[in-house]
């Protein structure tokens, strides 16, 4: 599964994006919230979405994967992944909102997972609707985590690039590999997404341990 990071063009889509989004229509608000006020579940923004690619004959379909990551703590993270895909075979994922693991209670764990797919799928095709309190939470949200995210990234790139200098040769290819890919300069740590950022390190990590272990054992 490719991440927004690592994405490769994708021109039609885009193009096809650009028509889906000129026809599109805000939601049709079909529940009523505790305040008597009137928004758009998931369903009416799935639907809203479909309308306009049928009426742009877009070619454009999306799904909504939760993926679990875990970062260099070992804690599990859930984070809901908007795949747009197009005819083409052309596709973008958009890292959405994040979920709480571990939830005990499978009805909080369907809402927080239809609360977090809703907001996410506004993100990323663009639906504003009116007159809803929660939407412009739910897209400011969703931006700051993004940008914590990418900084955290960032910091766990520099470090990896760090390790890898002082790391030895001969277990370079062993740790490339480890994310499944062929041996690449310390920059290519840049390139990588979030999840094998991560993988990445516990494998430099481990390679250096058993560097240490063996000077140690040899005095």
């Amino acid at each position: 599964m490719r991440n927004e990071f690592e994405s490769q063009p994708t021109p039609e889509l885009n193009a096809a994006l650009y028509k889906l989004q000129a026809v599109l229509e805000q939601p049709d608000k079909t529940k009523t919230g505790v305040h008597g006020a009137k928004y758009a579940d998931l369903n009416d923004v799935a639907n809203s979405i479909r309308k306009a690619n049928k009426k742009a004959d877009a070619g454009i379909s999306f799904t909504q994967p939760i993926v679990s990551q875990m970062d260099a703590n070992g804690k599990e993270h859930l984070q809901v992944i908007t795949v747009i895909m197009h005819t083409s075979g052309e596709e973008k994922q958009i890292p959405g909102l994040p979920l709480t693991a571990g939830s005990n209670n499978s009805q909080e764990a369907m809402k927080a997972a239809t609360y977090a797919k809703r907001g996410s799928l506004m993100a990323a095709f663009g639906i504003t609707p009116k007159d809803e309190d929660d939407d412009g939470q739910e897209i400011t949200e969703l931006q700051n985590y993004q940008q914590k995210e990418l900084e955290q990234k960032r910091r766990v790139q520099a470090r990896v690039k760090q390790m890898l200098m002082t790391t030895d040769k001969s277990n370079m290819a062993t740790i490339w590999a480890s994310i499944g890919l062929e041996q690449q300069t310390i920059s290519y740590v840049d390139k990588l997404s979030f999840a094998k950022t991560n993988a990445i390190y516990g494998a430099v990590k481990y390679a250096n341990a058993d560097m240490i272990e063996e000077i140690e054992g040899g005095e």
